[in-house]
């Protein structure tokens, strides 16, 4: 599966870092700007533009045991209980503890979190958490986020850069193949940290950009890392879809009062869960798509009740009326029709606590990664606190290896031999996305993902365009992955296997020889 034209035969142009970011979202700027700070030279590739990706379009924002009534011991109690029996409880006390300095670090660096009569920051609640401790910047967080950590970042950024292979020698890393504005080029470095964001962006409807396609997580399969959880997949319960686009109607409407109703105007998550719309984000999905059933129409999402409480909803949640407005839609006035998409990853690349992956001189941060602190099903606004938290540690990893790392580095020449399919065939992305929708989506069996695996492994083996071969590539092994578990939990529903089985109570793994069994 490896596929690398030699460097050297085709006069490729050439740069040296001493790290290369692959990702120009929160939890790969973050990592650059410390990285810089600790005295490293860095460049940072970005797939398209520098904030067109997750991160820029993060409504909610950032939970941290900020608020005088919270604690990292309730933060990370209520981390534990969403995750559903897989969360690593060491990478879970990271994350709450060094949360609050990471937030404090956000502000620092001009992050302007919305501010309640007195001054302070105002705090609101989202599903599954027990008090309110969600910072935000009305309904854009991760865009201000974004644009503040962009203005922080003095090194080399290299936008449209679209990395297709890791250069890799003797289970070492030296760098990556990229295309850089239709050009290859190779940038070498010591150490080369994926943050090339999730992967939710491979199902037909989601609320993801279409940067978000796995790449960095399956090119990193593909070159010996260890991936973890792949078949956990979040699908978020409350999204606007027409026939052209998909957006994301923030879980911090329902955490501000919104209700969801049947077609009939009842409420009913009741039926589903004590805490209603504020379940986890698994059960409200799965309650929606069974409601639509038994009600035999629509499920919508009422804002009324944020009015009446005397909050307006415009000031408020302005990009998400912006966004209604334009499809004809009052939220003051009508009830939204939802649909449950694909939000988030949470599987990825296996990292210890400082980004370190399995292949010496490879880390990995953000929604790329697997750090083990979602378990089956995350805590809302965790996402951009696992990516500035991470972030940082990942770049004192690098910065702890740095030194040995430099001292193996040289600029090696790596030939491998190019990828030629068989029976090629021109296969897009759409391919895929339609796949994994329609056979691994919401609800998952085993025939469904028999079809899934047979499909996918045709597209891996017969299409020679990288983005459609990544893709299908860690769509076959989230298939895989999924077939493995015979029971439901958290993310990963299996209408065949409806409950949790205490034998599957563990972190699943995908690695490349599972890749080249079921190719060669």
């Amino acid at each position: 599966m490896r596929s690398l034209i030699t460097a050297d035969s085709l006069d490729i142009p050439s740069e040296t870092y001493d790290a290369i970011v692959v990702g120009s979202g929160a939890a790969g700027l973050y990592c650059a700007i410390v990285l810089k700070n600790l005295g490293l030279k860095v460049c940072v590739l970005s797939k398209s533009l520098v904030h067109e990706g997750s991160t820029f379009l993060a409504q909610g924002g950032i939970a941290s045991a900020l608020p005088p009534d919270d604690s990292t011991d309730l933060h990370f109690s209520d981390t534990v209980r969403a995750g559903a029996g897989l969360v690593d409880r060491k990478m879970a006390r990271v994350l709450v503890e060094e949360g609050v300095k990471r937030v404090v670090d956000l502000i620092r660096l001009g992050v302007k979190f919305d501010k309640d009569d007195r001054g302070f920051i105002r705090f609101t609640k989202e599903a599954a958490h027990s008090v309110a401790r969600i910072a935000h910047c009305k309904d854009r967080t991760g865009e201000e986020i974004e644009k503040a950590l962009i203005d922080s970042y003095s090194g080399e950024i290299r936008e449209f850069a679209f990395v297709k292979e890791l250069l890799v020698k003797d289970g070492r890393c030296y760098g990556v193949l990229a295309e850089v504005s239709g050009e290859l080029k190779v940038y070498y470095a010591p150490a080369v940290v994926i943050a090339t964001g999730g992967a939710a962006g491979l199902f037909e409807k989601t609320t993801n950009p279409p940067t978000s396609t796995g790449d960095g997580i399956s090119i990193a399969l593909r070159y010996g890392a260890k991936l973890k959880d792949l078949e956990f997949v979040q699908f978020h319960p409350t999204a606007f879809c027409d026939e052209k686009e998909c957006f994301l109607i923030s879980e911090a409407v329902r955490g501000e009062g919104a209700v969801i109703v049947d077609r009939h105007g009842r409420r009913f998550m009741g039926d589903y869960h004590h805490l209603w719309e504020l379940a986890p984000r698994d059960v409200v999905t799965r309650a929606i798509e069974t409601q639509r059933k038994l009600s035999g129409g629509d499920i919508y999402l009422d804002f009324r009740p944020i009015e009446r409480r005397g909050i307006d909803v415009y000031e408020r949640f302005p990009t998400i009326c912006k966004n209604l407005k334009e499809k004809g839609l009052d939220p003051k006035r009508d009830l939204i029709p939802i649909t449950p998409v694909a939000h988030y990853y949470i599987g990825g690349i296996a990292v210890d606590s400082f980004g370190r992956t399995s292949l010496r001189g490879l880390y990995a941060v953000g929604e790329a990664s697997c750090t083990g602190v979602h378990g089956a099903n995350r805590l809302a606004s965790n996402s951009l606190l696992e990516c500035v938290v991470f972030g940082n540690r990942t770049a004192y990893g690098v910065y702890a290896d740095w030194e040995y790392l430099s001292r193996k580095f040289t600029e090696v020449r790596v030939k491998l031999e190019e990828w030629k399919p068989r029976n090629e065939h021109r296969y897009v992305l759409d391919d895929v996305k339609g796949i994994l929708w329609s056979k691994v989506g919401i609800v998952r069996t085993a025939d469904s993902l028999t079809k899934a695996i047979d499909k996918l492994l045709s597209i891996v083996l017969s299409s020679s365009d990288w983005e459609v071969r990544n893709g299908a590539v860690l769509g076959l092994a989230m298939a895989v992955s999924a077939m493995r578990r015979e029971e439901s939990r958290g993310g990963h529903f299996r209408s065949d296997f409806p409950y949790e089985r205490e034998e599957f109570k563990r972190h699943s793994e995908f690695t490349l020889e599972d890749l080249e069994r079921l190719l060669f």
